[in-house]
């Protein structure tokens, strides 16, 4: 009497239920089948026959099952079911058994066919592998638009299984919409597809401006598409539409658009993630390309650059040497020593920038020079200049190595060269040897020039006047650093300042 009971409780419950359900007794014997098991099964009736009489395998697995139910209740497993014409079909079987009285057994089971759960887990897979290639694409990354586009709408098609996959870009007026891909599973290529005016679809493109997708099964019939018959539609045979909006920093640049030619599509949601992710590839792509070709104009433009600045510095140190050359000639011509003296600070003074110049357009790469190089170049420059009978001088350097800035490197040697041309007129007298050092040391963040000579020096600060003087205390004034002028044991002129 329990079991009639329970059993007439659970048809109850069952009948409204769309689900394919069976109760069966611990034999196995079937008391009660629902409609969809039927259908499922093929059989118009399965009361009397047994669970076992509709399985492949799996027969050992239920009967320890059913031997078992004082401490198992419940079961979860796959099996195979075979229907009256002979074909077989892959189930999920899930079981629970509720006792009667003291050894009698009711079980519940619930049957569901996998072939359709089988079909959407390799659906999800081919999506997922999809989507794993293409965020590892060479192609999307290098910037390369024609051959990225086509390899996400080649895959794109794939993996959703459709006709069509196109992708399309607003010019920049936003008048039409341009396709930049179409590719057609049924050729297996890119085929051509014109632009299409944006004014005559104003109801389609308003949408997304709110949705994140247009999905229509129907897109001839559909309010939202119906717009896009004449021009579109229509001629290509398209019946069903997934619509993607493209955006590049919060604005809409375009569409990717998943077509479906001569047969109804009903979207699944696996589709319309796809498609979402899809979508931000293509954007990716056209963003990655956008950024090379500005990469690579303003890499034009640097190159141009730099050829401008190349040439300028030629011209400079053409014109410098023409000025050296001409105020030489001043030189030679000068009827007495005062006027000579007078040209020859002019030549000196134009050659240590010249000889800066020189150093920059030999190393054009790079505004910063090496100190050590142009302050021997600049001493060079000045021994050759100086070299006069009368007065037979030593010029002797110790430089740090480093690398500087062009425009600290001009006002060191501006000091350089006014202050060797002080010791020069001014510390020794004719048919004197002398020595003249220029020492340059780094101390952290600061740099010190000394130049220093062994001649007479001054008894006082005062008579240190003249225009050479005043043009190191400008250029140190303009490196905001520090004079020290010591004239009691010949002449050292110190000059300490920031190295940044």
């Amino acid at each position: 009497m329990a079991q009639q009971d329970i059993l007439s409780t659970l048809r109850k419950l069952i009948s409204g239920m769309d689900e394919s359900l069976v109760i069966f007794d611990q034999d196995g014997r079937i008391l009660h089948a629902s409609f969809d098991l039927e259908k499922l099964l093929g059989k118009g009736s399965l009361v009397g026959t047994t669970i076992f009489n509709h399985l492949t395998y799996e027969h050992e697995r239920i009967e320890l099952f059913l031997r078992d139910l004082n401490t198992s209740r419940y079961v979860d497993l796959q099996v195979m079911l075979k229907k009256v014409d002979g074909s077989i079909f892959n189930a999920r079987m899930r079981m629970a058994a509720w006792k009667v009285d003291e050894n009698d057994y009711l079980v519940l089971g619930s049957l569901v066919d996998a072939t359709h759960i089988e079909r959407k887990r390799r659906d999800l897979l081919r999506k997922t592998l999809t989507i794993e290639s293409l965020s590892k694409s060479k192609k999307i990354r290098n910037g390369k638009l024609h051959d990225a586009i086509y390899e996400i709408l080649e895959m794109s098609s794939k993996a959703v299984g459709v006709t069509r996959v196109n992708a399309w870009l607003f010019d920049d007026l936003h008048e039409h919409i341009e396709c930049i891909g179409n590719y057609d599973t049924r050729v297996g290529k890119m085929i051509p597809q014109e632009s299409l005016p944006v004014i005559e679809m104003p109801t389609y493109f308003m949408l997304f401006e709110t949705e994140k997708i247009i999905l229509t099964a129907n897109a001839q019939t559909s309010p939202y598409t119906s717009e896009l018959n004449d021009a579109y539609l229509v001629p290509n045979g398209i019946v069903s539409l997934m619509d993607i909006p493209l955006r590049s920093e919060g604005s809409i640049i375009g569409v990717i658009c998943f077509e479906q030619i001569k047969q109804t599509r009903n979207w699944s949601l696996n589709d319309q993630k796809f498609g979402l992710i899809a979508a931000q590839m293509v954007s990716l792509a056209v963003e990655t390309h956008k950024r090379k070709l500005a990469q690579q104009e303003l890499e034009a433009a640097l190159r141009q650059q730099k050829r401008l600045l190349i040439e300028t510095n030629h011209r400079i140190v053409n014109n410098l040497k023409i000025t050296t050359s001409l105020l030489n000639i001043q030189v030679s011509k000068a009827r007495d020593s005062y006027h000579k003296n007078l040209m020859l600070d002019s030549v000196n003074r134009v050659q240590s920038i010249l000889n800066l110049h020189e150093m920059l357009t030999e190393n054009s790469r790079n505004l910063r020079i090496s100190l050590n190089q142009y302050v021997n170049r600049l001493v060079q420059s000045l021994r050759e200049s100086l070299s006069f009978p009368q007065k037979q001088l030593q010029l002797l350097t110790s430089i740090d190595s480093c690398e500087v800035k062009s425009s600290l490197a001009m006002s060191i040697g501006i000091i350089i060269n006014e202050a060797v041309l002080n010791s020069y007129k001014h510390a020794f007298g004719e048919n004197e040897i002398g020595v003249i050092r220029i020492d340059f040391q780094m101390h952290g963040p600061k740099g010190v020039l000394e130049i220093s000579d062994n001649g007479r020096g001054v008894k006082d600060n005062r008579e240190l006047t003249g225009s050479g003087v005043e043009i190191i205390r400008g250029m140190v004034e303009h490196l905001n650093g520090n004079l020290d002028i010591d004239g009691t044991n010949g002449m050292k002129i110190c000059v300490s300042f920031s190295m940044r």
